[in-house]
């Protein structure tokens, strides 16, 4: 096990330097016009997710899933109110990440400063002029300073932080499991429709599909299924990476950071608050973190 452990410290610290480099180079290229980049990339990427969002949703429920089930049926029913639930998560979550301020600025004004005896562990943001709690990091897009910053969601429009990241987790949860329903409908109609050779690239260039009339029917029903795929895909990578970070103690800001790992239970306590996995139910359900992001916990190394 330990020889696998250099490449793959190797490999982390060469990715983590090239995102890096990819946001450093699109932020000084946009840096002189920061108000109408941002102004124009947050709802662009918020029409881009509605879009798909709305899209599936009308796709699967009125197109597709009258030909799995009958619509007069239980079955039909069940998966009618399931993904009514499930975009109701996706919205809600995405909506109270929005909102969410997780920016040192939305701290008591008496917490903007450090206690007595907590100064050396404070740092010196250049570009708030100030003193930042622990794990703070100035976002150039946002413009000032996020409790534990992980990153930057355009989709979102906001950072991703202390008091959000369970919203964000919540948000990437119920956007797998409906890509997850829709790829199992869209599955099951291609196995239907006899679509599933037409998925293959190879065998597509190989058959002669003059002579077939359903041909477009079922080319359509495979491109579907591909883009559902990938749909469902993006959004579950991005769930496993929040919850190995989470179950770390770490953000994406500093991914191999694991000086305040604290414990799993205590881990996702800190992110998803004292109900911990009961969030996910609903976006609703109120768990109160138990700090407010300006004191963390480091491992003593000896």
């Amino acid at each position: 096990m330990v020889r696998f452990r250099g490449p793959l410290k190797v490999a982390c610290c060469w990715s983590r330097r090239m995102c890096f480099r990819i946001e450093e180079g699109i932020l000084w290229c946009m840096q002189r016009h920061r108000g109408k980049f941002v102004g124009l990339l947050h709802p662009f990427s918020a029409l881009v997710l509605l879009s798909l969002i709305g899209f599936l949703f009308v796709y699967e429920l009125w197109y597709v899933l009258p030909l799995l089930t009958d619509p007069q049926g239980i079955w039909h029913k069940l998966n009618w109110l399931l993904a009514i639930y499930t975009v109701f998560n996706i919205l809600g979550n995405w909506w109270l990440g929005f909102m969410c301020n997780t920016a040192v600025e939305s701290l008591p004004p008496k917490r903007q400063h450090p206690s007595a005896g907590e100064a050396h562990l404070w740092h010196y943001c250049t570009s708030c002029q100030k003193l930042v709690p622990p794990r703070s990091w100035h976002c150039r897009l946002c413009n000032q300073c996020i409790l534990k910053r992980d990153h930057h969601c355009t989709f979102s429009g906001n950072c991703i932080g202390h008091n959000n990241q369970r919203y964000f987790l919540g948000f990437l949860f119920h956007l797998s499991f409906g890509s997850g329903q829709a790829l199992v409908y869209n599955a099951m109609l291609a196995w239907k429709s006899k679509a599933f050779l037409v998925t293959d690239p190879l065998l597509f260039m190989n058959e002669n599909h003059s002579n077939d009339p359903d041909f477009n029917w079922k080319y359509t029903v495979a491109s579907m299924l591909k883009l559902n795929f990938f749909l469902f895909m993006v959004p579950l990578g991005m769930f496993v990476l929040q919850m190995l970070m989470v179950y770390r103690n770490s953000t994406c800001y500093r991914i191999l950071d694991r000086s305040y790992d604290v414990g799993w239970q205590q881990n996702f306590n800190i992110v998803l608050g004292n109900r911990r996995f009961w969030t996910f139910f609903s976006p609703t359900i109120s768990s109160p973190l138990p700090n407010d992001g300006t004191q963390w916990f480091q491992k003593q190394h000896v």
